[in-house]
């Protein structure tokens, strides 16, 4: 398995001059904790999409803390693109058909549910958490009744069964059979459309294949969106977290 993390957006909410995957969160940038959860679960081989600021990653990843199992790819474009593309990038240029995992770069998570999701039966599924109450943010999943994803939706009016939300958090694996069709809706979608301008996550409820949604109740992480959201992420979640995989 390989993993991609998309690392190219430039974080605007949060004003900062360099990208989210780099604040630091503890000892280390946000985007190494999620390195290490991959090694500790078995995913030793692992790209980065960069984007804005690349040269922060390749700074890090060459001098500071230099690791042979990361390649790093650099979107030209992520102005003007949308996660899509980023994936699409990184998907280029894996060589022969390969499972994946798909992170977002500016999240942080609980390691033992996540090696758990990395490690279980499904090839092609959604790491899924209950949407707490003061939830302002999140991106809503529909299922049907086998518990795989219909739909992906930031307006909960789209979704159905609205009283007991769960969400995406940026986290999902796909098979190799099903990376080549993510290949080609990305490919259609961009000629069809004549723009790069598209989100990845609703690749998965448009492609010919189930994903099962995981779920993992009260499960312990947070984006870093804006401000709102690092401030939770420092105060109140990363203390709970098990980081038992870190040096």
């Amino acid at each position: 398995m390989i993993g991609i993390i998309l690392a190219a957006g430039s974080g605007r909410r949060l004003k900062i001059n360099k990208p989210k995957g780099m604040l630091m969160i503890g000892d280390k940038p946000l985007i190494q904790h999620s390195v290490d959860c991959l090694v500790a679960a078995g995913v030793n081989e692992i790209i980065i999409v960069t984007g804005y600021r690349s040269e922060h990653y390749e700074k890090y990843f060459h001098y500071v803390n230099p690791q042979d199992n990361i390649k790093l790819v650099h979107n030209p474009e992520y102005a003007n693109c949308g996660s899509l593309w980023s994936l699409y990038l990184g998907l280029d240029i894996i060589e022969e058909p390969r499972d994946i995992v798909i992170l977002d770069s500016d999240i942080i998570y609980n390691f033992d549910e996540f090696n758990d999701f990395i490690n279980n039966e499904y090839p092609d599924a959604i790491l899924a958490t209950n949407v707490p109450d003061d939830r302002h943010d999140a991106c809503y999943i529909e299922t049907d009744l086998s518990d795989n994803l219909v739909k992906v939706s930031k307006n909960i009016n789209y979704i159905t069964h609205k009283d007991n939300p769960w969400e995406y958090i940026g986290i999902t694996k796909s098979s190799a059979n099903t990376v080549k069709d993510i290949c080609d809706y990305a490919k259609n979608l961009f000629d069809t459309t004549a723009t790069i301008d598209h989100e990845y996550d609703y690749a998965f409820e448009s492609i010919n294949h189930n994903y099962k949604i995981c779920r993992y109740t009260d499960y312990i992480w947070s984006e870093a969106d804006d401000n709102t959201q690092l401030n939770y992420l420092v105060t109140l979640v990363y203390p709970k977290l098990n980081l038992f995989y870190g040096n």
